[in-house]
């Protein structure tokens, strides 16, 4: 009984100490997402040892769809630093997988020092600009968190959960394995997890190697990969999908953020956004959110006289300014604007309306699973070319990149070519997700609205 009481305290103060890391004085009227965009979850995919179909396949699809990725990196295993460098300026995140790929946790601390230490110098020296600030542990074998801290923020191991919004150590974050050797082999594994990951407003990081048949371990179907993206690429508004460093940034910012309203006149309200991080590294916006005072009806948002993302939206009955800010960025000021805004709806896209079930892929010569049309972009909208016996309507939908339905129209085919015309409101010089549904399967294809 004495030893389980003394068990409890222990614990208690260990609670505590928790706690006191995350010091936070935050307005009344404010509240900060859990995610950014007030976003569901936050879903990585990160990818270990520079398997050569993480480069021919899967940075060309996330950059199709302007998602970021993870690429854990070993440096002695002379991985070509001119690809890396393009990945990382196209937004990908190069990050540490150690120097030689060795079990951790059975390496003395001057070696594991080493392994630490010289591959975060060596990408930095070849990667200029991003800092390295993240590892994963290769066999999912952890070092010694003292030494691991003083290198990084952020440290990928592979228990198989999902993270809740704050993980339990952020030296050693859950991953899920995926392919032939994981958990997650299909679209459908993929989907159950993004899902479960929103229920929990957690954190779901899937661990890849190989793709398709390039010799990596646990190979991934490339197709499996592409369907998650797609369906992931409809739902920007409920999942950020984004490189596995800045969600650790994000998390670790909510956790030590503090906002007080300095002034609050009738146009003008100023307020300090600030964290107790150092800023050389934490540095991510983080969006935020306060009702928007009822005699105006709209406001924009600067942050030291830069404007910054903003939105107006309306949350049951509270129409709320949605905006993002730089901790430690300089002085928020939130403006009235007399020009009425109409607000957003808080709205999520439906889980299982069936965007994903068959991709319109030129690749894929299975005919049975093609589109029974072809499409042409043009500056005024679509035009469909029927290429197969077309037993029913079809339905074309577009969708924005953030997942919301922007148009609709059913077509009745009485020749060859059938045109869509789309609205104006529908803007050009854009990317949305086109789907065609005939009752009973749909294929969907990311189209450029033209210019």
């Amino acid at each position: 009984m004495v030893k389980s009481i003394g068990k409890l305290k222990l614990f208690s103060i260990a609670l505590l100490l928790i706690q006191a890391s995350y010091s936070q004085e935050i307005d009344s009227l404010y509240e900060v997402a859990t995610w950014y965009g007030f976003r569901k979850a936050s879903v990585n995919f990160t990818f270990d040892d520079g398997c050569v179909n993480q480069f021919a396949k899967a940075i060309p699809l996330f950059n199709e769809f302007d998602f970021n990725l993870t690429l854990f990196t070993v440096t002695d295993w002379s991985p070509s630093w001119n690809t890396l460098k393009q990945a990382a300026d196209s937004g990908h995140e190069v990050a540490s997988h150690t120097v030689s790929h060795p079990n951790l946790s059975q390496l003395p601390s001057g070696n594991q020092r080493t392994e630490f230490g010289n591959s975060k110098a060596i990408i930095e020296s070849n990667i200029i600009g991003p800092r390295c600030l993240t590892i994963a542990y290769p066999y999912c074998a952890t070092g010694i968190d003292s030494i691991c801290d003083n290198y990084y923020i952020a440290a990928r191991g592979c228990q198989g959960f999902i993270e809740p919004p704050t993980p339990g150590s952020f030296l050693n974050i859950s991953s899920i394995i995926c392919g032939s050797e994981g958990s997650v082999k299909t679209f459908n594994d993929f989907k159950t997890r993004v899902l479960s990951a929103a229920e929990m407003t957690g954190w779901c990081v899937f661990l890849i190697h190989g793709i398709d048949n390039d010799g990596g371990y646990s190979p991934l179907q490339s197709a499996e990969l592409r369907n998650i993206i797609m369906y992931l690429s409809t739902r920007r508004i409920k999942y950020w999908v984004t490189t596995f460093l800045n969600t650790a940034l994000y998390a670790r910012e909510r956790n030590a953020l503090s906002i007080i309203e300095t002034s609050n006149q009738d146009t003008l309200i100023t307020l300090q956004v600030t964290d107790t991080l150092p800023d050389s590294i934490y540095h991510h916006p983080v969006t935020i959110r306060r009702p928007l005072p009822e005699e105006w009806p709209s406001a924009d948002v600067l942050q030291q006289s830069t404007p910054v993302n903003k939105r107006i939206v309306k949350v049951d009955t509270t129409v709320y300014i949605v905006f993002d800010a730089i901790p430690d960025g300089g002085e928020v000021v939130l403006l009235k604007n007399n020009n009425a805004a109409v607000p957003e709806i808080d709205t999520m896209p439906p889980d299982d309306d069936p965007i994903v079930n068959n991709i319109i892929n030129p690749e894929n010569d299975d005919v049975s699973n093609q589109c029974p049309v072809s499409i042409i972009i043009h500056d005024n909208g679509l035009t469909l070319h029927k290429l197969s016996v077309i037993k029913s309507a079809l339905t074309v939908t577009l969708y924005d990149l953030s997942g919301k339905n922007v148009f609709n129209s059913k077509i009745h085919f009485s020749n060859g070519n059938n045109s869509v015309f789309l609205p104006l409101s529908i803007a050009r010089g854009s990317f949305y997700i086109v789907q065609i549904r005939d009752g009973r399967q749909s294929w969907s294809l990311k189209l450029y609205s033209g210019s």
